[in-house]
C-alpha cells in the first residue's frame, strides 16, 4: 500500500444514555480533508453497519483506503466486524491501542454482559476471537491489530496515532463538553 492514502480514524464520545457519537476525521498525508459522524447504540451491535453506511456516505467512501481506531470495541461492547467492513468497502481495518490487546479478556466481558443482561453475544464472541488471529505489531510504543503487512502498519504508524487521537479528542469534546483522557 503507498503512502498518501486516505485514512479514516474513527472514536467515540463518552458513552451516556443508550447511543453515542462516533467521530471520524478524514486525512491524508497528515492534511485533515473532512469530517464524518454516525450514532451508535452502547454495548450494541450496530457499529459495523453504522460505519460502513458512514463512510459510503461521504464524497472519500472509493478513497478511503484504511479504516483507524483505538480498540475493535466501540460504545463499550459493541464489537466492529472487521472482516466484514473490509469485505463492504475499500478500506483495511488498524486497530491501535496502548495497551496489548488481549481477546480472552474481551471474550470474558462479553460473557459477563451476556449474563448479566441476557443478550445474545456469541456473534460478538465469533468476531473477537477472529480478530485475536490477525497480525500485532507493537509500533512506536502502540499495540497495531492488522491484516495489514508489517511494513504497511508502518508506513501508516505516525499519522494514524495521531488522526485516532485527534478524533478521540474532538468526539470527547463534543460528548462531554471537553476533551479528557488519551488513546
Amino acid at each position: 500500500m503507498k503512502a498518501g492514502v486516505r485514512i479514516l480514524s474513527v472514536a467515540c464520545a463518552p458513552l451516556e444514555g443508550k447511543r453515542t457519537l462516533l467521530f471520524g476525521i478524514i486525512s491524508r498525508s497528515g492534511e485533515i480533508e473532512g469530517a464524518i459522524s454516525t450514532k451508535v447504540a452502547v454495548d450494541g451491535t450496530d457499529s459495523t453497519g453504522r460505519l460502513i453506511k458512514m463512510l459510503k456516505g461521504t464524497r472519500f467512501a472509493e478513497q478511503v483506503r484504511i479504516l483507524a481506531l483505538n480498540g475493535v470495541g466501540v460504545a463499550g461492547l459493541n464489537i466492529l466486524d472487521i472482516k466484514k467492513f473490509e469485505k463492504s468497502t475499500c478500506a483495511k481495518v488498524i486497530s491501535v491501542t496502548r495497551k496489548k490487546p488481549r481477546p480472552p479478556e474481551l471474550v470474558k466481558a462479553l460473557t459477563s454482559f451476556s449474563s448479566a443482561t441476557g443478550a445474545d453475544t456469541r456473534e460478538r464472541v465469533r468476531i473477537v476471537e477472529e480478530i485475536g488471529e490477525m497480525n500485532r505489531y507493537r509500533i512506536n510504543g502502540f499495540f497495531f491489530q492488522t491484516g495489514l503487512a508489517r511494513r504497511d502498519a508502518e508506513k501508516f504508524a505516525v499519522e494514524v496515532i495521531r488522526q485516532v487521537r485527534l478524533a478521540h479528542i474532538i468526539a470527547s469534546g463534543l460528548g462531554a463538553g471537553e476533551s479528557s483522557g488519551a488513546i
